[in-house]
């Protein structure tokens, strides 16, 4: 039956930690707090080694607005600075890649090494007076490490180390990363009106899958659909697909898309012909694995109604062309701007979005609960979207379904 006003403001009858307020994806306060006590104190997923293979090599970026540049120094390391020259603030590297001997700044050409050490100020003699010394004028250092060849960057010194954050969820990929030699072929950049967390849970939601036509035919006609289970680590808050519990693989049905075939070549070492595995790394960085081609997905948020999503492809280093371009077709008739799966999922963002901002929806309902056992659930289930806002409230300090402390209708 239709719901009346009192009835529409008031909370969904579920438990507690099945629904959200709507404000945690308009609020701004909000979303300042977020960047604050959460995507600082957390891993960021920066790029792949492969961007970055020869010394001098760099990509900026931004994270919680602070401009970065992640260069790979003379000894071979990866690191990323603070892309703020010491002296006025502006930014020093100014284009989002290539390569470098040294970092300048174009204002006052102040100089800097790929260390991050300043080496040369201009007229220095002007700062024996009051300094300050090249020496304590370095670029800002801020902590970065590799994992399976994928770099994050963390602005926590005191946050746990990458390979204790991921924790057991790198059984999902940690032998495919380790069997094959990656290299991004394909990277688009998607502008989304709605926020970062709907964005990131829509990746989560299997039972969005229902929303897409390429999923309808391939996926949800697996006889075998809904053997595999969500695996969550709680510890951390990420969530993963692997085998079923029989350790059989979950082969997605390819064939039965118009114009489409199965992919039995090209396939990955550690995959089986059409094996799907999907791994979700809180707070917003998702990599799956389907068959013949690997996706990195990662947004940046610019204020809770603004997400740029990032959507890397990889391909095996030193293929054939002929190798190259039937990975390339199969990872972008899935993936990428002109592709069914990606314009949806922009969609249902931004559909959901326009609702929430303007109070049409006032709650979200994250209710689903299809147990296997052993603490694993269906893919279909909202446990892994109910696991992502119970971390939330405990980086936040409050809780996802009232995070204003506001009261009630029915108060």
């Amino acid at each position: 039956m239709p719901r009346t006003a009192e009835e529409f403001l008031s909370p969904p009858s579920v438990p507690e930690d099945c629904y959200v307020s709507s404000s945690v994806y308009t609020d701004p306060d909000l979303y300042a707090e977020e960047e604050e006590k959460l995507l600082r104190r957390t891993w960021k997923f920066v790029c792949h080694v492969s961007e970055v293979p020869n010394i001098g090599d760099y990509r900026t970026h931004d994270w919680t607005g602070v401009p970065l540049v992640t260069v790979r120094s003379p000894d071979k390391k990866v690191r990323t600075f603070v892309n703020s020259c010491s002296h006025r603030g502006s930014r020093v590297v100014r284009y989002p890649a290539g390569n470098m001997k040294h970092m300048t700044c174009f204002f006052h050409l102040w100089e800097y090494d790929l260390y991050g050490n300043c080496t040369y100020q201009t007229r220095d003699e002007g700062y024996e007076a009051h300094g300050p010394t090249k020496e304590q004028a370095g670029l800002r250092e801020v902590r970065t490490d590799t994992f399976c060849g994928l770099v994050f960057m963390n602005f926590d010194g005191n946050a746990a180390p990458l390979r204790e954050y991921i924790g057991e969820t790198a059984t999902a990929f940690e032998s495919i990363f380790g069997e094959n030699d990656f290299e991004i072929f394909h990277l688009n950049r998607t502008h989304m009106k709605g926020n970062w967390k709907a964005w990131f849970l829509t990746n989560c939601d299997f039972y969005h899958e229902w929303g897409h036509q390429v999923n309808r035919s391939t996926n949800l006609t697996s006889p075998d659909y809904h053997d595999r289970p969500w695996r969550l680590n709680h510890a951390q808050g990420h969530g993963y697909t692997a085998r079923k519990l029989d350790n059989e693989p979950f082969v997605v049905q390819y064939k039965n898309y118009k114009g489409w075939k199965n992919r039995d070549g090209l396939v990955l070492r550690g995959l089986q012909p059409g094996e799907l595995v999907l791994t979700d790394l809180f707070p917003n960085t998702s990599v799956f694995m389907r068959t013949t081609c690997v996706r990195i997905n990662h947004s940046t948020p610019y204020g809770p109604d603004h997400t740029v999503m990032e959507e890397r492809g990889l391909g095996i280093k030193g293929e054939s062309e002929a190798d190259r371009r039937q990975r390339a077709k199969e990872f972008t008739q899935v993936w990428g701007p002109y592709s069914r799966n990606g314009a949806e999922d922009v969609a249902f963002v931004e559909e959901s979005h326009r609702c929430q901002e303007f109070g049409a929806n006032k709650y979200d309902v994250i209710s689903r609960n299809e147990p296997i056992g052993d603490g694993l659930q269906r893919p279909q289930s909202d446990a892994y979207v109910r696991l992502f806002y119970d971390k939330w409230g405990d980086y936040m300090g409050r809780p996802a379904n009232n995070p204003k402390n506001l009261m009630t209708a029915a108060e």
